[in-house]
């Protein structure tokens, strides 16, 4: 059993209950969870737009909240005939019925009120076979549901009032197989297949005539296949080297692609205090089925987000350079090459007085990092470890509307984290952790400057059954001050942004029976949403 009490602005808090049983033949187990979230965002927005010719002076403040109660559960059963073989089916269930959110703006070109209500499901069955000689295969269902409905009004801009209603229905199809075999001389071999096939229906509906144009329903179809293979091989205790390769046909709409995606990982451990590891990977990133319907909402009178149906996926290349000494303290280098990244930013349209929010590819992302991990202890009562992080940073888009980018800029980010145990009998601990950013880009953008500290007192009881903790998040409000800033050509705007991230939560747990958490497969909702 747990629960938590969470202040912010607004009181909110979780709770659930985790039942198992466990048998030689059978495991079984239940979930539910309840969670009342509450969020608050602001921005003061100031630009120079210049439209159709003729600059004008924009300044704009932005306050958003919004209050969800979200009922998650989950049931499962694994049926072991053999003490290798596993069959696991399980079902995983998602309702949050009256979402609510409001979102006001004034400003020299607009005063709006926008009022948000949404009822959202999620459903997901997934079967699992597991087999002692190398097998794994299975079948995932999930449907999405979101049903979401805007009171917009606005006394300085027009239209002054109207509503929208949205509705994304999405299903989504996954079976697979992976097959394993242990080999002579140390060699494993891998492989397997996957399909994917995802019927995603968006719709949006203006309540005015004169919106009409922005009505929009589509209908995408996207089918996923995937073949691989790859081994495993320990040439020495010293040396180890694995390497697979997918090969993959996407299609969604008019779009497709074949693509290769290669992984290797080679170690090297000349001895038991060194051990130097080069890893090279490739993964790809899908847009969210909301954004490529296309669709038009607004913010207020002055700021839209306007989907893409012409996005399509990037992929990820990165190369890594790892040295290890006594296994505590790393040396990383590393190298990512991004092309055809996607991000959402802001665009100052050239034609009209409106600033929209959209995604767009770009020609490449690179980033190249240097990071150092440093741990110790002092005694039994300090645990620390630092990390630090180098890294420079290049956004890249020549054909991004009339405002072409190609930046670079160093940046610096540290992380602090420490456990300090402040008795062992009782077992109380206090975390205290910081993490900074020095100013950084993001296509367009200049970032400036962001840090947050963060602490917690936990105290662990009976029997370490029972944990009570005390926890601050942001302390000092660090993430409330983000400002960014665009100078390119005539894109020039600032944004101060207010995440009003700090909280303090109460939260109490307790295992009865010796209880061990089972680790399931989170349903992946990346892409749902609007």
């Amino acid at each position: 059993m747990n629960g938590s009490y969470v202040q912010k602005d607004e009181a909110g808090g979780n709770g659930g209950v985790t039942l198992a049983w466990l048998s030689p033949r059978w495991d079984v187990d239940a979930m539910y969870h309840l969670s009342d979230y509450y969020y608050r965002q602001g921005m003061d927005f100031r630009a120079l737009h210049t439209a159709d010719g003729e600059t004008h002076d924009i300044r704009l403040s932005e306050d958003d909240s919004g209050r969800s109660l979200t009922h998650t559960f989950r049931a499962a059963a694994t049926y072991k005939p053999t003490e290798d073989d596993r069959l696991s089916l399980s079902y995983t269930g998602s309702l949050k019925p009256d979402g609510k959110s409001t979102a006001d703006a004034w400003g020299n070109v607009t005063d709006s009120h926008n009022g948000k209500r949404s009822d959202t499901q999620l459903h997901n069955a997934a079967l699992n076979y597991t087999s002692g000689f190398g097998l794994s295969a299975g079948a995932d269902y999930t449907y999405y549901k979101d049903e979401s409905t805007q009171d917009f009004t606005d006394t300085e801009a027009e239209p002054s009032a109207f509503r929208s209603d949205s509705r994304q229905r999405i299903g989504r199809w996954k079976v697979y197989a992976d097959q394993s075999h242990s080999l002579a001389k140390g060699w494993t071999l891998n492989y397997g297949t996957a399909f994917t096939y995802v019927n995603n229906r968006n719709s949006q509906r203006y309540d005015l005539p004169e919106m009409s144009n922005l009505d929009s329903e589509s209908r995408i179809d996207e089918y996923t296949y995937n073949v691989y293979a790859g081994f495993d091989k320990a040439f020495s205790p010293q040396w180890n080297l694995s390497a697979s390769a997918a090969v993959e046909y996407y299609k969604m709409a008019d779009y497709w692609k074949w693509a290769v995606y290669p992984t290797l990982s080679l170690n090297y451990m000349p001895s038991a205090a060194h051990i130097f590891q080069l890893s090279f990977s490739s993964d790809k990133t899908y847009p969210d089925y909301w954004t490529l319907s296309g669709s038009t909402s607004y913010l207020n009178g002055y700021q839209v987000i306007e989907g893409n149906a012409s996005l399509h996926p990037y992929t990820d290349y990165t190369a890594t350079l790892t040295y290890i000494w006594k296994s505590k303290y790393i040396v990383q280098a590393e190298y990512s090459y991004v092309p055809d990244y996607f991000m959402q930013m802001a665009y100052l349209d050239s034609n009209e007085l409106r600033a929209i929010y959209n995604y767009q590819n770009w020609d490449y992302l690179q980033l190249l990092t240097f990071t150092a991990v440093i741990p110790f202890r002092v005694g039994t009562w300090w645990d620390s470890q630092l990390t630090l992080n180098a890294q420079l940073k290049h956004d890249k888009a020549s054909r991004y509307y009339d405002a072409p980018f190609d930046n670079k800029r160093w940046a610096g980010i540290g992380q602090w984290t420490n456990t300090f145990t402040l008795s062992s009998r009782p077992n109380i601990r206090l975390e205290i952790s910081a993490f900074g950013q020095t100013g950084a880009i993001q296509g367009s953008y200049r970032l400036g400057a962001v840090g947050y500290v963060d602490a917690a007192l936990r105290y662990t009881f009976a029997g370490d059954k029972a944990m009570l903790q005390l926890k601050g998040t942001d302390l000092f409000n660090g993430m409330n001050h983000l400002d960014i800033e665009s100078r390119n050509g005539t894109q020039h705007f600032d944004m101060h942004v207010k995440n009003y991230a700090r909280s303090l939560t109460v939260s109490f747990s307790y295992r009865f029976g010796g209880y061990k958490k089972k680790e399931a497969k989170e349903v992946d909702t990346s892409r749902f949403g609007m």
